[in-house]
């Protein structure tokens, strides 16, 4: 090991399968500096950075001129000082009550997870011998090879063989609406579901992008996060088959990994077949009513309604794009109102949505194994093991 700054607490090492195993056992911090763990993360983890950004390229460019120990020195003169107070704020983020457990990671296991679980170990000695309290008791440990190897585990399981149903059906035919009542349903076994969207926090057309209250998009995961969140839910041993949606390559700009799409394709389909006016309400419900009714306003919602359309133009055309933002104009005035929006909704079901659709799925090549309502799918889906 590399010589470290003193004092030094040496904290045990888990593996990422035992982490795995007991992940709800322990509270994860990411001690990479924040560009890193901006780029992917654990789902859960909290950023705790022993080196901030700036410091972190200081300390790199010491690497490649002076060598490793040099960066090291560097390292340690930059934060030694502060280290105590960085550990402290570590500490209650946690938010644990005695008998808590920290795992601390940094990118590959090395030296930044070994001081910082120090540093935190440290302070949990120091918190009990000042005044006994809720830091009695933490255990904690570094996790051995960090993200990286962590990382790869839960890439490993999104390539592994997987047993699942596809849920196919045109726009608004209610496929993530059944995704949530098989999770609500005490019967269904909650781990074969996986929600992609909801992973990617996306809806996956044109129109998918979640509104927050002010009008604007909400950011989507990185590439990474997404990846680690599905790699976690598929770990989640479910013991009958998984039911995904069908999707294309992208979830708005994330992609799902080839692997696992590959096997989307191949695996058996569910069709859930809905009435178009039953569609256009759920679209509705969707892409109106409830941005509304979490605080975002008529006019900027509007905008983000009329930049959808247009950015169809290129497939739709430019005659139906602009008759369908006069339809959408025109249901600006009366925005709850299902009659004022199903025009220019059913416009695009019928003209754009239908169509593209036909063309993509391309169901006359896959193995569907069952066709029905919302209802009569659920059914079927519980049966299946």
């Amino acid at each position: 090991m590399n010589r470290l700054p003193q004092p030094y607490f040496e904290t045990p090492a888990m593996d990422a399968d035992e982490y795995l195993r007991h992940r709800d056992e322990w509270v994860l911090l990411d001690v990479r500096a924040p560009g890193e763990f901006a780029l992917g993360h654990i789902p859960g983890a909290i950023s705790c950075p022993v080196l901030e950004d700036d410091e972190r390229h200081r300390v790199g460019l010491t690497y490649k001129q002076q060598g490793q120990q040099a960066a090291i020195d560097l390292g340690a003169e930059l934060v030694w000082s502060i280290r105590g107070d960085r550990a402290a704020a570590w500490v209650k983020a946690a938010g644990l009550k005695t008998g808590g457990r920290i795992l601390v990671s940094c990118w590959r296991g090395g030296l930044r997870s070994q001081l910082a679980a120090s540093w935190v170990l440290e302070r949990v000695r120091e918190c009990v011998r000042e005044a006994p309290g809720p830091e009695a008791g933490i255990e904690v440990a570094r996790l051995a090879g960090g993200y990286k190897n962590l990382r790869g585990k839960l890439m490993e399981r999104i390539a592994a063989p997987h047993r699942m149903h596809v849920l196919a059906g045109m726009t608004g035919s209610g496929k993530t609406i059944l995704l949530h009542e098989l999770l609500a349903d005490p019967d269904f076994e909650s781990a074969r579901v996986i929600d992609l969207e909801g992973l990617a926090r996306h809806r996956g057309s044109s129109f998918g992008h979640a509104v927050g209250p002010g009008g604007n998009r909400l950011p989507q995961p990185s590439q990474q996060e997404f990846e680690n969140a599905l790699g976690l839910g598929l770990m989640a041993g479910a013991r009958g088959p998984l039911v995904v949606e069908d999707e294309s390559y992208l979830i708005g700009r994330i992609s799902v990994p080839q692997v696992f799409r590959e096997q989307m394709r191949a695996a058996p389909v569910v069709v859930v077949e809905t009435p178009i006016g039953e569609r256009a309400r759920s679209i509705f419900e969707d892409y109106v009513t409830r941005p509304l009714d979490d605080g975002c306003a008529v006019e900027p919602l509007w905008d983000i309604l009329a930049g959808n359309v247009s950015a169809l133009e290129r497939r739709l055309g430019g005659k139906e794009t602009s008759d369908a933002l006069k339809l959408l104009g025109k249901g600006r005035l009366l925005p709850r109102d299902f009659d004022a929006q199903a025009p220019w909704i059913v416009f695009l079901l019928e003209r754009y949505y239908d169509r593209a659709y036909a063309r993509s799925t391309q169901l006359d090549d896959r193995n569907v194994v069952f066709r029905g309502d919302r209802r009569a799918c659920h059914e079927f889906l519980g049966n299946q093991k």
